[in-house]
């Protein structure tokens, strides 16, 4: 696996970044395609090849995927869908098989509802960076423990009440959702600036002035139909904040240049293949490998303790007791 990654890792090459406030991408490029074929999850739910709902007995921390087409399908780690008893992110990505069920861990992200508003979920954003960073080291630690990719419930509540109270908007639900939908204006702004780019097979992003991370995929294809809404992912992070310099080229290379020879724990995906998490020198990550092929890998740079953009907040003993007390929540 480690000569997997790294043959990854050494087959891409940095393109030049492009600035837009406190925003800097840089697209990046593969030297091979992949002859893997999926779908993504977004598109997927959109013509009903597949279908996202409550459990029979519904609760929070997982849902349930039916997919009808004879195609496989990718989810994205932080991956948002919508409706339901209340809106859930994916904990990690994970590879469907074609004509297959499976129940896959998520997170809430709308604390304060929890009633029907549509018998199934549709697509939504993808989570936001700093929420993707904090909430990789709770699946990290929580598959060393159990085994399964489980988030810390409570902490991404909380992760989701400072969002708001920074980006100055309000949601009667306390769902992430309508924090993106207040500041619609303000991250279409980021999405138009930075466009997809052709051949890319994903993006490595500084936030105010910091490397924060990348989303790297198997094939142009899957960056290409991913990068609006991983875009404004991550814009989010750089609404506020002090204006900084473009970061140089350099500084994405390094980037990718930390996880080389990472230290690697690998253990069952939900769906097909393995999930990998990396520690490597200044930063973390995590990795969906399936035959050979990595086709998602997330980066997350480590500044001391804590990347750019990161809250670092952690539940608080009162935050884990409203979980606790939470019905349905197993």
């Amino acid at each position: 696996m480690q000569a997997m990654v790294d043959g990854y890792l050494s087959g891409l090459k940095v393109g030049d970044g492009v600035s837009f406030g406190r925003m800097t991408l840089f697209p990046v490029f593969g030297q091979a395609e992949s002859p893997l074929r999926y779908r993504v999850l977004s598109e997927a739910l959109a013509d009903g090849a597949v279908e996202v709902r409550e459990r029979a007995s519904a609760t929070v921390p997982e849902l349930w995927l039916v997919n009808r087409s004879d195609a496989m399908v990718l989810v994205l780690d932080g991956e948002e869908v919508v409706g339901g008893r209340q809106n859930r992110m994916v904990n990690a990505s994970f590879l469907i098989g074609a004509k297959s069920e499976v129940a896959i861990p998520v997170s809430c992200v709308e604390h304060g509802r929890w009633h029907d508003v549509a018998p199934r979920f549709g697509g939504g954003e993808a989570t936001y960076f700093s929420l993707r960073r904090e909430k990789e080291q709770q699946v990290r630690e929580n598959l060393r423990a159990t085994g399964r990719p489980t988030a810390d419930q409570g902490a991404v509540w909380d992760a989701i009440a400072a969002k708001q109270r920074e980006t100055r908007t309000r949601s009667a639900t306390g769902a992430m959702n309508d924090i993106y939908r207040e500041r619609a204006q303000d991250l279409s702004g980021y999405e138009r600036a930075l466009p997809v780019v052709e051949g890319a097979v994903g993006l490595a992003v500084a936030i105010n002035g910091r490397m924060a991370g990348a989303d790297l995929f198997d094939q142009p294809d899957t960056a290409a139909r991913l990068w609006p809404k991983l875009v404004r992912s991550y814009a989010m992070d750089a609404l506020d904040g002090e204006r900084a310099e473009p970061v140089a080229k350099e500084r994405a290379e390094r980037l990718l240049r930390r996880v080389v020879g990472a230290r690697i724990e690998s253990f069952p995906s939900i769906g097909l293949g393995r999930d990998l998490r990396l520690e490597g020198d200044g930063a973390v990550g995590s990795a969906l490998l399936f035959e050979g092929i990595v086709v998602h890998l997330a980066l997350f740079r480590v500044h001391g303790r804590r990347s750019p953009g990161e809250t670092g907040r952690i539940a608080s003993a009162s935050a884990r007791r409203r979980m606790q007390r939470r019905p349905n929540i197993e």
